[in-house]
């Protein structure tokens, strides 16, 4: 008898949807819950009241229809228990997976819930997370967008943006894109930390299609293309610019954004705007291409560094990221911004052989990574893959690190050993090493003509 019982719910089990627990988090802070929250056929199902409230929504709930509605301002969701047709604000949609009864406990799909009260959902297989970010949240969530070879950051706290550099011209178009799909339509703050195009690239495409209140430049200038159409754009939109000193302090929401360091230097990468973000107990620190000379001054100085996660300074090249001001910093996690197989070596194995035992997060293996923080702790997750703990068993060899670009040649620490032919076209800012790169229109030059022209090389087809 025992032994059919036991056959019978060996295959009742078998016979029911499969479910396993994962971790929700909102707004970089842990919802904690009675029943966990499910993966129920590929969907992530959360408890109800516990996501409708986190999502600051009235919940009310009928038991005769058994039918759950959230209302957030002008919103309203509906949903029922096993029906895979939902309601938005009367409108029906059709669900993957119905809102079930697990645990005595109302479980609805996330994603959907989350979406339609307007906040991002983002799933994270490695640690079997959620992550959802709330339009409107009060915490700090940082981003650090994948440009290739390049920076671009974007901090955002109570409705307000931050874009901390936009990546080279080619990426332009792909930085406003983003900015729109998470809201950030209106950019309290746009600084561009140093004048070369891997940071400033893309900045006027987003001057001219965005709403700008302030830009933060440095105390600096070149004469190239690139610097020029920044100063075009800022123009064409009346846009107020700060030179910013250190010590002065932005307010970005409930966070508070510092300058660490902003000095005048021959390198251009030392004139880089250094700023620390810091939301209560956490914080962020954003290096541009700052070297270990700037680093040394802010030692010197006796900045309080610390940081919960680090933007590494200049992609991870050599000439920065010093041992001692990495032991200042003291960082939980690491980010490096750079492109797939650069031709710099970009990060370098010494700086990677430095950061053993931290976390180090990096564009061109996880693509965009966010982080989001509580003011507690600090939370990362990313498209692709995660952080590696270590760097790679067998070191590389690695290219020489590139000499700083002169400040007529805006092209981000660009090595000079390339054709002597470009091609360009009428209305481009580049000059392409490769005709099929630069398209139907393009004519044939020498590289010495493109760079009289203010031309910046194309990042696509100089890597």
């Amino acid at each position: 008898m025992k032994k059919k019982l036991l056959s019978a719910l060996l295959a009742l089990t078998m016979l029911l949807p499969s479910t396993f627990a994962v971790d929700l988090y909102v707004d970089g802070g842990a919802l904690q819950t009675d029943v966990p929250p499910t993966i129920l056929n590929g969907r992530t199902l959360v408890p109800l009241r516990a996501i409708f409230e986190a999502l600051d929504a009235d919940v009310t709930w009928d038991n005769a229809t058994q039918t759950a509605s959230a209302q957030k301002a002008s919103t309203t969701v509906q949903v029922t228990i096993d029906n895979t047709t939902a309601y938005v604000n009367g409108r029906a949609q059709t669900l993957d997976v119905p809102a079930k009864l697990i645990g005595g406990r109302t479980m609805v799909p996330a994603r959907f819930v989350s979406e339609s009260l307007d906040a991002r959902v983002l799933w994270d297989g490695n640690t079997e997370s959620v992550y959802v970010i709330t339009s409107d949240h009060e915490s700090l969530v940082v981003e650090y967008l994948d440009v290739g070879q390049a920076d671009s950051i974007l901090l955002s706290s109570d409705g307000e943006y931050m874009l901390i550099d936009a990546g080279n011209n080619e990426d332009g178009d792909d930085i406003v894109s983003y900015l729109r799909d998470v809201g950030a339509d209106e950019l309290k703050y746009v600084v561009g930390t140093h004048p070369h195009a891997d940071h400033i690239g893309g900045m006027d495409d987003v001057i001219l299609a965005l709403d700008v209140d302030n830009v933060l430049l440095p105390d600096t200038t070149t004469n190239t293309q690139t610097y020029t159409d920044v100063l075009d754009a800022i123009e064409t939109k009346n846009v107020s610019v700060t030179v910013p000193i250190a010590g002065q302090a932005f307010q970005l929401g409930d966070a508070t954004v510092s300058v660490v360091a902003a000095q005048q230097a021959d390198n251009l990468n030392n004139t880089s705007i250094v700023l620390k973000a810091t939301y209560e107990n956490t914080s962020f620190l954003f290096m541009g291409d700052a070297e270990t000379e700037v680093e040394n001054a802010i030692l010197s100085a006796g900045t309080n560094v610390k940081s919960n996660v680090l933007k590494v300074g200049h992609h991870g090249s050599s000439t920065s990221t010093s041992s001692a001001f990495l032991a200042a910093v003291s960082p939980n996690a690491a980010v490096i911004s750079c492109g797939a197989g650069n031709s710099y070596g970009h990060p370098s194995a010494t700086t990677l052989q430095k950061l053993t035992g931290v976390p180090v997060w990096r564009t061109d293996l996880n693509g965009t990574i966010i982080a989001m923080t509580d003011g507690q702790t600090c939370r990362l997750t990313a498209e692709k893959g995660t952080a590696a703990l270590k760097p790679p068993a067998t070191t590389p060899s690695t290219p020489s690190e590139p000499s700083t670009p002169s400040t007529s040649v805006d092209a981000g620490g660009q090595e000079d050993s390339v054709p002597s032919t470009v091609y360009i076209t009428p209305s481009g800012k580049r000059y392409h090493y490769e005709a099929s790169c630069a398209g139907k229109n393009a004519t044939p030059t020498t590289l010495s003509n493109a760079k009289s022209l203010g031309l910046t090389p194309c990042q696509k087809c100089a890597s």
